[in-house]
């Protein structure tokens, strides 16, 4: 009878061990997920700030107080930084928060590029604005 409980108190202490490492490994999986989703949040909400930005007019800071030529066209970004759109910059061309580090940067004619990184969980995302609509 004493080895029986000893059989069966080794067996549920490996039961325990193995669903505490697949938990954990759950958790973490699930944080890294969590983090790409709030850091695409955070690049969404910077898009769509940008578009605002080169709508607005001149005396307000919008586009045309940086390039008015640029401001004619709907695809054109040029002048854009992340303190125009109102994110203040822990080091010069970055923003940071606790979901990752971003840049916003013109790519020309063709819109704007926001880059996120989270050296912590290894993501890294990008979000593309060409134009000032919902699609672009």
């Amino acid at each position: 009878m004493g080895q029986q409980q000893l059989i069966l108190l080794v067996l549920a202490v490996v039961i325990v061990a193995i669903a505490t490492v697949v938990g954990i490994r759950a958790f973490t999986e699930n944080q890294i997920k969590s983090n790409a989703d709030a850091m695409m949040q955070d690049a969404v909400r910077m898009a769509s700030d940008a578009q605002a930005w080169k709508q607005k007019p001149a005396p307000f800071g919008g586009q045309a107080a940086a390039d008015s030529a640029a401001a004619t066209t709907t695809d054109n970004y040029t002048g854009i930084d992340l303190a125009r759109l109102g994110y203040k910059e822990n080091v010069p061309d970055q923003y940071t928060n606790l979901n990752g580090t971003f840049t916003v940067a013109a790519t020309g004619t063709n819109g704007a590029l926001i880059t996120g990184v989270n050296a912590n969980h290894n993501n890294q995302i990008e979000v593309a604005v060409c134009g000032i609509t919902d699609v672009d």
